[in-house]
């Protein structure tokens, strides 16, 4: 078993989405990276965007600690490997703390019935929650919430709370008393509503990353907002009364003997990864060789697989289709036999056509048959249970993964003539019928995978593509 890990670590949560944790949690990775701290961010959920602007902020990459795609030991395991060499880690939570996906059964007994949740997470690594409560929607009522959610399980270690957006300061003063009184809670600290803090958002969601401009800038305001209005201090005194975290053993596989050399998208287009999932590969025996769909006119002649990951934010999409010479030097690859893995952004990438919300229809890649549309409403995450409906470039036939999905489309030309890649499972197991493509060495999903709940995925991928590697040079 490996040695205890002493981290100072906090949750920060809500009673819901929209309560402003995402703007304390950069607050105070801004504030405390002020005082000299290396601070380590995670996201309690699969959600990219936010993970963006944590890992700016913390100028270390964010990671995720998504307990029902990973399962709690692989919680526990992306914890210990992301704190490493760090002071302190910051863990944002996603909806509210309760929030769940599955079933909620079984009594509580030391560990949350909720799978998946934040509260889950919590408990998994034994760390203080901070929870946010927005004023701009309650008053004295905050005592209420904030009753119920510390009552609702008392093995939680919720240690205050932070009013956000407070506009007076005699009502901010009530409802600070009421908590005290009512949920025997200390504030420990209110930021009041200012425009000038705000970060740009869309449909309630900050605007990707490439898109704000005056993020450095915003970002230290933050932190120096924060800094003055909360008791600093005394937050970074509770992280530090979180236990030493034991983590669980680690899983060793056998690395490839060669190095394989794997061309991965990385540009404006394609910016949507787990950092775990490049990790895993290189852990593997992978050197990770980065492409850009967007801006090379050809990929590299030498590579022996590709990983198309997840993005495709709309105003991209011309300029990708009209990259010929990078598209018909990927359909080139991909007929030779080069092993390919496109998931969410990269499965759109590589259809027959791409249909936006203005109506434009955008001829694409065209290694996938198909024709694909984007819908008008906005997407958002949905979790899946996915099993692959034949041996593939990740697995055997019944392999099962959990994943989730964000881009929403229809398929105005039908499936094509691929085979699906999985069967497509909710929470709960009910069955939703079939997602994907899949043929020789291609996968391509909409299903955003974490390799981290099974490291395996990584070597059958390497595994791939050194077979296609022999294959080559025989």
């Amino acid at each position: 078993m490996s040695d205890p890990i002493g981290i100072p670590r906090l949750v920060v949560t809500g009673a819901g989405s929209g309560s402003g944790k995402t703007t304390v949690t950069l607050g105070l990775a801004s504030a405390l990276r002020q005082r000299g701290r290396v601070v380590q961010t995670f996201k309690a959920g699969s959600d990219f965007i936010d993970s963006a602007y944590l890992a700016h902020a913390s100028r270390r990459a964010c990671r995720t600690l998504d307990s029902w795609v990973l399962s709690q030991e692989g919680v526990r395991r992306s914890f210990a490997q992301g704190t490493r060499d760090a002071d302190c880690a910051l863990i944002e939570g996603v909806g509210g703390l309760f929030d769940s996906h599955g079933s909620v059964t079984g009594p509580l007994e030391g560990q949350t019935r909720f799978p998946g949740s934040c509260a889950e997470v919590a408990a998994l690594i034994e760390a203080p929650i901070l929870l946010v409560l927005d004023l701009t929607v309650m008053g004295e009522t905050a005592a209420a919430v904030a009753l119920g959610i510390r009552k609702l399980d008392p093995h939680l270690n919720i240690i205050g709370v932070i009013l956000n957006n407070s506009t007076n300061s005699q009502r901010r003063q009530a409802v600070e008393d009421a908590i005290w009184e009512l949920a025997t809670l200390p504030v420990l600290g209110t930021l009041p509503h200012s425009e000038s803090l705000h970060l740009p958002t869309t449909h309630h969601q900050f605007q990707p990353l490439v898109q704000n401009a005056d993020l450095d800038l915003a970002l230290e305001q933050l932190g120096r907002s924060l800094a003055k209005d909360c008791n600093l201090a005394l937050i970074e005194r509770l992280m530090a009364t979180a236990p030493p975290f034991t983590p669980p053993a680690a899983t060793v596989l056998a690395t490839s003997e060669r190095p394989v050399r794997i061309g991965v998208a990385f540009d404006d287009a394609f910016c949507f990864y787990y950092p775990e999932n490049i990790e895993y590969l290189e852990a593997a025996g992978a050197e990770i060789v980065p492409i850009s769909p967007l801006e090379d006119h050809a990929l590299p002649r030498d590579l022996d697989a590709i990983y198309l990951g997840g993005g495709i934010m709309e105003a991209h999409i011309p300029r990708l289709a009209h990259n010929h010479g990078f598209t018909e030097s990927l359909r080139r690859q991909h007929q030779y036999g080069v092993p390919i893995y496109a998931e969410c952004g990269g499965a759109l990438y590589i259809a027959r056509s791409l249909e936006t919300h203005d109506g434009a229809l955008h001829n694409m890649v065209g290694i996938v048959d198909v024709d694909l549309k984007l819908q008008g409403k906005r997407g958002r995450n949905r979790y899946y249970e996915v099993r692959l409906g034949q041996d593939s470039i990740l697995g055997p036939a019944g392999t099962r993964f959990r994943g989730h999905e964000f881009h929403v489309t229809e398929h105005p030309g039908g499936r094509g003539s691929r085979e699906h890649a999985y069967s497509v499972h909710d929470c709960d197991g009910e069955p939703l019928g079939c997602e994907g493509w899949t043929g020789p060495n291609l996968l391509a999903s909409l299903v955003h995978l974490h390799f981290g709940q099974d490291a395996r995925i990584a070597h059958r991928f390497v595994d791939t593509a050194l077979a296609y590697a022999a294959q080559r040079h025989s």
